[in-house]
């Protein structure tokens, strides 16, 4: 029974990377408009009744914002507890950068790919409002999570630090992956540890424990004192 779920679970990713290259392809050459969703369906050989079962509209598909996106992968992490060896949020980067990798690997962002989606996006400017409305729910789900899995209250302001960090460093990421050159096969995932060793690298150097110990002011003899006066 797993193997038949784990081959069920292949096919729909499969299916919904083959619809989202091809729905970025379409955007980026026609335009939203330019496409019927009978042809993106056609395209990769299944039916618009299929579509609905993996997205809501076409702006979600391009996007790449899949009907039940990260339900499991979150709400695994949320029903999960954080070590109690373990400081409290001491490995929120690495956990949340682990999820934000495993979304972008379920729609297939390489740099290849990466160029008909920033054309995409180019083309149609209202693809960015379906973007941040998904990030804004996206942010209160991630939030909701950190609180379950570290046992903290969700408006415990460490957390919303935490992810604001995060977002802006996967922010950067994208950036960096959409417009830097680089080989055709490089992965968002390579591009975002990078972004997050140097993260924990800063913060590393900026611990208590490794700022210099101020010098002691130096003591004056008694008589040295006096003649100063």
């Amino acid at each position: 029974m797993a193997l038949a779920t784990g081959k069920t679970a292949q096919r729909r990713q499969r299916t919904r990377f083959e619809l989202t290259a091809a729905a970025r392809r379409l955007t980026a050459e026609h335009g939203l408009s330019g496409f019927t969703l009978e042809e993106l369906c056609a395209s990769v050989g299944i039916s618009r009744r299929t579509f609905f079962n993996h997205f809501a509209s076409k702006e979600d598909v391009v996007v790449g914002v899949a009907l039940d996106d990260d339900d499991e992968a979150l709400d695994g992490y949320a029903s999960s507890r954080r070590d109690p060896r373990l400081p409290v949020l001491s490995t929120v980067f690495d956990d949340l950068g682990a999820l934000v990798v495993e979304r972008v690997e379920n729609v297939g962002l390489t740099r290849g790919q990466a160029a008909d989606f920033k054309a995409a996006l180019d083309r149609e400017p209202r693809l960015f409002g379906a973007m941040m409305r998904q990030g804004d729910e996206q942010r209160r789900r991630i939030v909701a999570a950190v609180a379950s899995h570290e046992g903290l209250d969700e408006g415990d302001p460490r957390i919303d630090v935490a992810v604001t960090l995060l977002t802006g460093l996967v922010q950067r990421a994208f950036e960096r992956f959409f417009s830097a050159e680089g080989r055709a096969d490089e992965r968002f995932d390579a591009v975002l540890d990078a972004q997050l060793a140097i993260a924990r690298g800063l913060f590393a150097a900026s611990t208590p424990s490794a700022s210099p110990t101020p010098a002691a002011a130096p003591t004056l003899p008694a008589d040295h004192d006096r003649k100063a006066l």
